[in-house]
């Protein structure tokens, strides 16, 4: 066992990097929503708080005042910051997840060792609730969609994005980089990231038209992503000059990417490997659901959905943080035997919690 275990490092940076950032009001449910959700599976948010707290009836209130507690789900980034993971020259990939009719908004660390490190989430109604004519609407997905409707009358689904982005910004002082599936490319997420002086790099459809100047004549033209000759491209883009980078095909993408940027200093491979390593973010989204079996979610309000994402990232940044994973540690010599950082994590954790409670017996 390393000199200091993995539960103690956890131990000593929940009470030295993270509870000094909690109001002290709050400290006590900021505690229990740890203990119940931030390293267990997720059973619901009733059964996780039963596990937790050894009176049934106490957890059930304990949960109800938590997930009631919208101010505190609020200040969970504020917290999570103190771990001081998030640089200026962080690369933030940022991806949509659906959970069962809600949908969350995730910017997470790139680590470059398989898996990301959430750092922002917020929350709100899924635009793919089945319709009622569709033959799979349930009472509860027709609640979802009236509520999404009354949500959708006051800001659109680009707008929530936006103020998301944004509220990550003011949080933080400042804009890490940002990296994007496509999806995000309109205009609207464009200009206002430019605007602000972010930098971004955004995937975006090979049939995407753009406008080029003709460097001989002056002239504009219309032409597609994919038609153009050089793989470093700038172009113009709602009345932007950006560049598009074309990423190299290979026998495991035989697609290129077109990333769409303003960072007008950085070499085409360099962009290339950044996106590259956007896709940490989606084996993150695969871990929670399987490690933390999150996909057993049955959750009704956006709020409830981010408190408990809340919980699991920052279970997650003290794991990284208990563990160092070094790539080296990660990977068999079989592709098929490698196993992520997280779950290797999770499981080191699992077994010393284990040998804790039973090595004297």
């Amino acid at each position: 066992m390393p000199s200091q275990s993995i539960v103690q490092t956890i131990y000593h940076k929940v009470h030295q990097q993270l509870t000094p950032a909690v109001p002290k009001k709050w400290k006590h449910q900021f505690s229990f929503g740890f203990q119940a959700y931030a390293l267990k599976p997720f059973q619901s948010a009733a059964g996780n708080a039963r596990m937790t707290v050894f009176k049934p009836s106490t957890a059930l209130r304990k949960a109800e005042r938590l997930f009631n507690n919208t101010q505190l789900t609020d200040q969970l980034g504020s917290i999570f910051d103190g771990l001081g993971l998030v640089k200026p020259n962080s690369f933030v990939s940022v991806d949509h997840s659906d959970m069962n009719q809600l949908t969350a908004l995730v910017g997470a660390i790139q680590t470059r060792k398989g898996r990301s490190i959430p750092c922002f989430i917020e929350t709100t109604y899924s635009d793919r609730i089945p319709s009622k004519r569709s033959g799979r609407s349930t009472p509860r997905k027709a609640s979802l969609r009236a509520a999404r409707a009354e949500a959708r009358r006051t800001q659109s689904f680009t707008g929530h994005t936006i103020d998301a982005l944004q509220d990550f910004a003011d949080r933080l002082g400042f804009w890490p980089k940002l990296v994007f599936d496509r999806g995000f490319g309109n205009e609207s997420i464009v200009e206002h990231l430019n605007s602000q002086g972010a930098t971004f790099y955004i995937r975006m459809k090979a049939r995407r038209y753009v406008q080029l100047v003709d460097p001989d004549t002056g002239l504009m033209s219309r032409i597609e992503i994919k038609n153009l000759k050089d793989k470093d491209t700038t172009i113009q883009l709602y009345g932007l000059t950006l560049r598009v980078i074309r990423s190299p095909k290979s026998r495991r993408a035989p697609e290129p990417w077109y990333i769409l940027t303003n960072d007008m200093t950085y070499s085409r491979n360099k962009i290339v490997k950044i996106y590259y390593y956007r896709f940490e973010v989606e084996e993150t989204f695969k871990d929670v659901k399987h490690i933390f079996e999150f996909r057993r979610t049955r959750l009704n309000k956006p709020n409830s959905l981010k408190l408990i994402l809340w919980f699991i990232s920052i279970g997650i940044a003290l794991l990284y943080l208990a563990t160092k994973p070094t790539r080296s540690s990660l990977y068999a010599s079989h592709p098929k035997k490698r196993t992520s950082w997280l779950r290797q994590a999770y499981e080191q954790l699992r077994a010393e919690t284990t040998q804790l409670l039973w090595g004297g017996v």
